[in-house]
């Protein structure tokens, strides 16, 4: 009984560090556009509470792309014209 409190206690511990793995490395990386505290606030509420956090960022932030930068295609005969 012990030895299955201790493996989800070591696997809920591995989610939490996962979780705050990716919601770090994602908020420096990727959100170029997220503001400086913001990026800090997700930071912090990630080292705290891990994959809950990293669940609550992938719903709010990931899926609605809040952050995301659009790009611009350029069309092959879009030059710019210089007049």
């Amino acid at each position: 009984m012990f030895d299955v409190v201790i493996e989800i206690w070591c696997l809920i511990w591995v989610l939490n560090i996962a979780g705050f793995a990716w919601v770090t490395y994602d908020v420096i990386k990727k959100q170029k556009l997220m503001p400086d505290s913001e990026k800090v606030m997700w930071i912090l509420l990630a080292f705290l509470f891990g994959s809950f956090v990293a669940l609550v960022y992938a719903i709010s932030i990931k899926l609605s792309g809040k952050y995301e930068e659009v790009e611009f295609e350029k069309k092959e005969n879009e030059d710019v014209k210089v007049w």
